[in-house]
């Protein structure tokens, strides 16, 4: 998605006081829920799932890329756990959804997803739980007026795209 608002999540991510807020809110919402593990994809989520993890007392683990999904590797068996899947912010979900396939596929069972960071629309099929919600206008590519004036898509961190 295309915006001429970036938010740098790691800002928040290098502050553990600032993580801890956010963290603190979700461990609110899914410690009701009784989860056994917290996953969360590599890398900014997998920052949040370790200290969201740390807060409600149970493990965490982290799905990697691999092609166009996620998955655990490392040893990481889910069988039989109940799982929160977390990531650092969401605008299109890609990551939070391949990381709960990669859970399920582990034989975990998925109890809820959350998020420190809206910025998109959400339509989804368990528990979703976030902080902060950004509502700021983003655009698929064919429809960026940006684009179309011809002003160069900047990707703080990965340069020009």
């Amino acid at each position: 998605m295309h915006s001429e608002f970036y938010f740098e999540k790691f800002r928040i991510l290098e502050n553990p006081s600032l993580l801890s807020y956010f963290s603190e809110r979700l461990a609110e919402k899914f410690a009701p829920l009784s989860p056994n593990r917290v996953v969360g994809p590599f890398s900014g989520g997998a920052i949040l799932a370790y200290d969201l993890a740390r807060i409600l007392g149970v493990k965490a683990a982290y799905a990697e890329k691999m092609g166009h999904g996620r998955v655990l590797r490392r040893g990481f068996d889910l069988r039989g756990e109940r799982v929160v899947v977390v990531d650092d912010v969401y605008t299109t979900g890609r990551s939070l959804l391949a990381t709960a396939e990669a859970v399920k596929r582990a034989g975990g069972e998925v109890v809820a997803l959350g998020v420190m960071v809206l910025r998109g629309e959400v339509a989804l099929d368990v528990p979703f739980f976030y902080v902060l919600r950004l509502q700021l206008p983003s655009y698929k590519p064919e429809e960026c007026p940006l684009c179309a004036a011809g002003v160069p898509l900047r990707v703080p961190g990965r340069g020009s795209t």
